[in-house]
């Protein structure tokens, strides 16, 4: 049996304790077969050879929470992340001449706005929005997706009274000088706007574009936390798409709120379980939403958002409903993961999970609590103790930790998704990006979790802070082992699958300043190149030439 490729002269980091790191690795059908000493003899006349040329290697990242759908349709969308729209006039501006080119009536979309990186660190108003489109209905979406501001034109065409009642889990915005709405929308009253969808044909092709950025970012497998019916059918016209290589993981979206059908209810009776599906394409359980995000002060802590004394944040469903939820799911072997940012939230999270099965079972089970980002002392205990996934969006140390920092203080923002303490209580705890509420880019994610500090250069605290090579486990074996797919991919390990990512730089020997500005140079599915960077090319020509 000889190889389809060998990789030879790279410094390959495996994530595999047995074996940590090689110089040369053999690849036979997708998956890896053998390394140093072992390869030579499995070079056969049609082996293709591939020299690196001391190019360090890792497996590929997993994105253990995201959204690549909706990330995908923001391409159909107005732009606004800061980057772009650094004030007001800036998204104004962009809605104009949206309008522009628009026909009166139909909807204007956009995301990525964030108040607390603009020049005024305040959002658009309704009359503001009104003035740059009025004849049409405006929605653009905060960088959380918690929030969102709407123009008049929204309100009338979605039926909405001049001044409509919050919906259980949502609040609409008043301006206390009006008396009027301010144009913020809040959680659940965000689904009250008539928004018409985007078509299975329009998400498989924008999906095809967006897998090309995951692959730059050295992304070889997403775990999908949002997946309706809607999202379901696009993942299976995908699976028909020969180029489509990303390994996407399904966690269904098990009740109505934030305006996205539940679908547990169909889920338990069709008896669904996890795990159904393949290698590329599997279900992995049910995802519930408890509180908000820190940066829209509407997640539920225990203390108030700083500045605001009666805010506490917003919790979806009361303890008992949720554990109704959890416990069906659990009973029903569906894997259940819940969305809890503050401390009320976590609390709640735990008892659900709790009250439903005990810690031998769910080690086995690995049912998770998403984001984990303010967890107390005993909390921790508990999560140990049960085995639970806290799938950590360290990611949003360096996108939004300024707004962290802003809303909870120095103290406070200081603990925040404290990967330390994950490592000293022995909790697994993969880490995300929770694009497109965050930049995608896992090596954002590492650098935060080793240098703790923002994209503004501010650090929250340096007690949580871990080495490199933890924050590379995070995004790699740990993120596997948080969907059940620590034997197939997550390491290079004999038999698991080739898929692989080449770096410019090594993330273990640079200055950890300049982890944030290392690139993926080639991503490899399977054996397969997905994606090269012109450098990379231009570099291996050079060498070629060389040699």
């Amino acid at each position: 049996m000889y190889a389809d490729l060998i990789i030879t002269n790279a410094e390959i980091y495996t994530m595999d304790e047995s074996y940590p790191i090689a110089e040369s690795m053999a690849i036979k059908n997708g998956k890896v077969i053998a390394y140093d000493q072992q390869v030579e003899k499995l070079k056969g006349p049609s082996t293709k050879m591939q020299n690196l040329y001391k190019k360090t290697v890792l497996p590929g990242f997993i994105e253990s929470h995201t959204h690549p759908l909706h990330y995908a349709l923001n391409l159909l969308q107005l732009d606004l992340r800061s980057e772009v729209t650094q004030d007001i006039e800036s998204i104004l501006h962009a809605v104009r001449e949206k309008a522009k080119v628009t026909p009166k009536g139909q909807w204007i979309l956009g995301m990525g706005w964030d108040d607390s990186k603009m020049k005024e660190k305040r959002f658009p108003t309704i009359e503001e929005l009104t003035e740059a489109a009025p004849d049409h209905p405006v929605f653009l979406k905060r960088t959380c997706v918690h929030n969102a501001v709407v123009n008049r034109k929204a309100f009338d065409v979605s039926e909405l009274p001049e001044l409509p009642k919050d919906p259980q889990g949502g609040h609409f915005h008043i301006n206390q000088k009006t008396g009027k709405p301010s144009g913020l929308i809040q959680e659940n009253a965000m689904q009250e706007f008539m928004i018409p969808p985007f078509t299975t044909t329009q998400m498989v092709d924008t999906m095809l574009q967006a897998q090309e950025q995951f692959y730059r970012w050295g992304i070889t497998a997403v775990h999908d936390m949002a997946v309706t019916s809607k999202e379901m059918a696009v993942y299976q016209q995908l699976q028909k798409v020969e180029n489509f290589r990303l390994k996407v993981r399904l966690w269904l979206w098990a009740t109505d709120l934030m305006g996205w059908k539940g679908v547990q209810e169909e889920v338990l009776s069709l008896g669904i379980e996890s795990g159904i599906g393949n290698d590329r394409l599997n279900i992995q359980g049910l995802k519930y939403m408890l509180d908000g995000s820190v940066g829209g002060k509407t997640a539920a802590v225990n203390e108030p958002f700083e500045g605001n004394e009666n805010t506490r944040g917003i919790l979806y469903m009361k303890q008992e409903k949720l554990n109704q939820l959890v416990s069906q799911a659990i009973n029903n072997n569906l894997r259940v993961a819940v969305h809890g940012i503050g401390e009320q939230a976590i609390d709640m999270a735990l008892e659900a999970i709790k009250q439903a099965t005990n810690p031998d079972d769910n080690k086995k089970m690995r049912n998770r609590i998403e984001h984990c980002a303010l967890p107390t002392d005993d909390h921790l205990k508990t999560i140990a103790e049960y085995g639970i996934i806290a799938a950590s969006s360290i990611g949003f140390v360096y996108s939004i930790g300024d707004s962290y920092l802003k809303n909870l203080g120095e103290e406070r923002a200081a603990r925040v998704f404290p990967h330390a303490s994950f490592k000293r209580y022995g909790i697994i705890a993969p880490g995300n990006s929770d694009l497109p509420v965050c930049n995608g880019n896992p090596l954002l994610g590492i650098y935060s979790a080793v240098t703790r500090k923002t994209v503004g250069g501010r650090q929250l605290g340096t007690d949580e802070a871990i080495s490199a090579e933890e924050a590379i486990r995070a995004y790699t074996i740990d993120a596997a082992y948080s969907g059940c797919d620590e034997n197939i991919i997550g390491s290079l390990s004999i038999g698991k699958y080739a898929d692989f990512i080449v770096l410019n730089q090594n993330p273990f020997k640079v200055d950890q300043e300049k982890i944030k500005d290392i690139k993926v140079i080639r991503t490899v599915i399977e054996g397969e190149t997905v994606f090269i960077s012109e450098n990379a090319l231009e570099a291996e020509e050079v060498f070629s030439k060389n040699y």
